[in-house]
């Protein structure tokens, strides 16, 4: 018998998650309803769909040229721009910062080249 990578079986689950909650979408039942017609366990379809979301923030990104950063004046009034990595780092830039040591921060989190 051929055994899957671990890899495969977690893109296997997250295709069959991913089609039953774009079933129950289409559907207009309840979560527990849909679970139900289709032997399914809530807490899974919950999980499921809340990881799904994470995913699919609509979150885009614009390329910056570290050079822009100079021309941008400062407005005390505006609350701090954040700068979250992988939920670990986060990273407040407020009216006034210094862009060199941003530039600066910006290639250290890139790491080695």
């Amino acid at each position: 018998m051929e055994q899957i990578s671990r890899a495969e079986q977690l893109e296997q689950k997250h295709t069959y998650w991913r089609q039953h909650i774009d079933s129950w979408q289409e559907t207009g039942l309840t979560q527990a309803e849909y679970c139900r017609r289709h032997n399914l366990k809530h807490h899974q379809l919950v999980y499921w769909k809340k990881r799904f979301s994470k995913t699919q923030t609509g979150v885009s990104f614009v390329p910056l040229k570290l050079e822009d950063l100079l021309d941008i004046p400062a407005q005390p009034d505006r609350a701090p721009l954040c700068l979250i990595i992988d939920n670990h780092c986060k990273v407040e830039i407020r009216a006034g910062f210094d862009p060199q040591l941003l530039r600066q921060l910006i290639v250290a989190l890139r790491g080695p080249a």
